[in-house]
């Protein structure tokens, strides 16, 4: 690990000179200041977003003042003080509530540096132009790359089958997953739906080299971010009142897994991913419940609904009706996540399906 001494500075792109007027160490309240200086100018510009959506994250970013930049520099070069640390890590979160990896990667190196040997594992960063990855507990970039590969993947899928618009609460942002690796797995993967700015998924794994699933004692990763990709595009009814009974990210999650793992592109991620020959298949769920009957009062009774909807429209057409909805602003918004009810959707697919017949399934299966 390098030493603390500033001679020899990892940033050379964020030297600041003695213009700046930082002659030496800098008392320990200048490392708050420049860290609210930064921060504050992250949230701005994020809130600013949120009211009025404007580009994507990439674009938002670019607009970061050149002062709260110059703060960020005037911070990294600060001697060690009382502050310093908690100011790092302050501009850290901020950093990723912008998807400002360079940013982050500096803010960690000096973390690191301040840490030493002996220092706990900083959490790592990826950024794609659909999401950001954000690997804790000593993953590696190398993990989050691979990890990538198989999100994009599994977002082409999602493109390919339902062709969903947008897949953030506030357009334009990056989808964030937090993948944390743990010694054995004792929360499932979720959506997590607390985060202002961006949506975001929670997600552990157990092994450290690469994404596998299902794990040794039988949790199916793979799926589960297929499914938890299905919450995050909607929920159902209220927070306080679940009318999907948890079918809806079940379906999603079944019928990507199965489109994916029959496609072309699956061949160079397969080999570690074999949900679907453990039965995580539309085909295995159509099968299961072709005895039962379609109905909006339990899960089973809504995955039949389902599952009859996409056979007799097809999944695109559910894509296409949630893509309308959201235009329309034809749903609950609950924290900027989308709430919609089965009455809204069944408005959404006779507003947008051509065919008779088609309508006519939906009368049936939504009245």
């Amino acid at each position: 690990m390098a030493s603390s001494s500033r001679a020899s500075s990892p940033f050379p792109s964020l030297v600041v000179s003695a213009a700046l007027g930082l002659a030496g160490a800098a008392p320990a309240q200048e490392a708050t200041r420049l860290a609210d200086a930064y921060v504050e100018a992250v949230t701005k510009l994020n809130e600013e977003h949120r009211r009025k959506p404007r580009g994507n994250e990439e674009e938002l970013a670019k607009r970061l003042p050149r002062k709260a930049a110059r703060s960020l520099e005037r911070l990294l070069e600060l001697d060690e003080a009382g502050e310093l640390e908690a100011a790092l890590r302050r501009c850290s979160t901020a950093a990723l509530d912008l998807a400002l990896v360079g940013d982050f990667d500096a803010l960690r190196l000096r973390l690191a540096e301040l840490a030493g040997e002996e220092g706990a594992p900083l959490d790592v960063a990826l950024a794609r132009p659909r999401f950001l990855l954000i690997g804790q507990n000593g993953l590696s970039v190398a993990y989050l790359t691979h990890f990538a590969e198989v999100l994009d993947a599994i977002l082409d899928a999602y493109d390919e089958v339902f062709g969903f618009e947008e897949w953030s609460k506030v357009p334009g942002k990056k989808l964030r997953v937090r993948v944390h690796l743990e010694e054995r797995i004792t929360s499932p993967p979720h959506f997590a739906p607390q985060f202002p700015f961006h949506s975001e998924i929670d997600f552990p794994v157990v092994d450290p080299d690469e994404l596998r699933s299902p794990t040794s004692d039988g949790k199916f990763l793979f799926y589960g971010l297929c499914h938890e990709l299905g919450h995050v595009i909607a929920m159902w009814g209220s927070p306080s009142h679940d009318t999907d009974h948890h079918a809806w990210a079940h379906y999603t999650g079944v019928t990507i897994t199965e489109h994916l793992t029959g496609s072309r592109s699956f061949a160079e991620l397969g080999e570690p991913l074999r949900d679907a020959q453990y039965g995580r298949t539309l085909a295995k769920e159509r099968e299961a419940h072709r005895t039962t009957e379609p109905s909006l009062d339990d899960r089973d009774g809504v995955l039949a609904t389902l599952i009859a909807l996409h056979d007799a429209v097809g999944a695109k057409a559910v894509g296409t009706a949630l893509n309308h909805l959201d235009r329309e602003e034809e749903h609950r918004r609950v924290n900027g996540v989308r709430y919609h009810s089965f009455e809204k959707l069944a408005e959404g697919l006779l507003a947008t399906l051509r065919s008779p017949k088609a309508r006519r399934a939906v009368s049936e299966l939504l009245p």
